[in-house]
């Protein structure tokens, strides 16, 4: 009868959960290649280091399902009606070992793709130091676990714990400043690119919540799993959220690239209508606005005290080599520091 048990809870929470793991993740990888063929038709013009990156995320997502699959035909196909082996394949497989070590590779290029905008933003080496600090050890951590799982080591989960607590950190740190160096450079702009700039914090926070959800969901159920004897609910809801964790990083970067057009479009319906001011009547030192803002280019910096505002209606004009331009992200923000230091 405890045999019987033993045998429906391992086919239930284990074999159930890499499943629905795997499931999640193919839905995942095809919202990706949907989000890569569109970057691929709208930011071909992209700078060469933008395009490396996506082109590298897409080959690192796709050997990412490719891994997933190989899991699902080993459990289901060579594993048929042999649910013991089946449900031991994480100490027996290689593939199933190393998905710890290949989710922190992806997990770790996805964190430096948001701190070069972090840099890009607030030009802070010391914040920039700490963050890229703890998502290095978040790595070697992920290695270590990845290491003690393939030699069958106990420790594997206190040092996947471990992997997982500093991700879950660094995550936080890093959206977290991003926030704050968005709100405070919203304060110190024209109310359009104020605008512009909660626009993109509600990006920020958006596209990063999915991933930290995940990581601290991750986090809670390898700790609770660890805890308790035999395979539960817990243990299935930490092996689907290991295996999807990865591809919502992907999401999370793509969401943010390309999301530059419809970020740029607001923009530009919303300057139809510009205010420009000066002394005297005239323009303020004749400097032109410039139209590259996208998710982060804070070019018109609150200037001179005025003493004439005039209302002008324009029609905008929008080149479209500018609407796709290869600034992605919070390039363009380090101009607008440099000249304020």
């Amino acid at each position: 009868m405890a045999s019987e048990l033993f045998l429906k809870d391992l086919t239930k929470f284990i074999l159930g959960g890499w499943d629905l793991g795997i499931y999640g993740d193919l839905m995942l990888q095809g919202a990706l290649f949907a989000q890569f063929a569109h970057f691929a038709s709208l930011y071909h013009r992209d700078i060469a280091s933008i395009r490396t990156f996506v082109w590298l995320l897409f080959a690192m997502t796709t050997l990412k399902t490719v891994q997933c699959l190989v899991i699902l035909w080993i459990q289901n196909v060579k594993h048929f009606g042999d649910i013991l082996s089946a449900g031991n394949m994480f100490n027996t497989e290689w593939t199933e070992q190393f998905n710890v070590g290949l989710s922190a590779i992806i997990a770790f290029y996805v964190q430096l793709f948001f701190c070069q905008r972090l840099w890009a933003l607030s030009r802070n080496k010391y914040i920039i130091a700490v963050i890229l600090g703890i998502f290095v050890f978040a790595l070697i951590a992920g290695f270590v676990a990845g290491a003690f799982t393939l030699v069958l080591d106990t420790r594997r989960s206190q040092w996947t714990s471990i992997h997982l607590g500093v991700t879950v950190t660094g995550d936080i740190l890093l959206t977290g400043s991003t926030a704050f160096f968005l709100l405070r450079h919203s304060k110190e702009v024209l109310p359009e690119t104020a605008g512009m700039l909660r626009a993109i914090l509600r990006l920020t926070l958006q596209s990063a919540a999915p991933a930290a959800i995940c990581a601290l969901v991750n986090l809670i159920t390898n700790q609770v799993g660890s805890a308790t004897d035999g395979a539960n609910a817990w243990t299935m809801l930490g092996i689907i959220s290991s295996v999807i964790l990865p591809k919502l990083y992907a999401v999370s970067a793509m969401w943010t690239l390309n999301s530059r057009k419809d970020i740029r479009l607001a923009r530009s319906n919303g300057q139809n209508t510009s205010s420009t001011e000066g002394r005297s009547g005239g323009l303020s030192g004749g400097r032109r606005p410039t139209h590259n803002l996208e998710l982060g280019a804070i070019s018109g910096i609150r200037t001179m005290p005025i003493q004439v505002r005039a209302q002008v209606q324009t029609v905008q004009h929008t080149d479209p080599e500018d609407m796709y331009s290869p600034k992605a992200g919070l390039d363009d923000l380090s101009d607008h520091i440099r000249s304020k230091n």
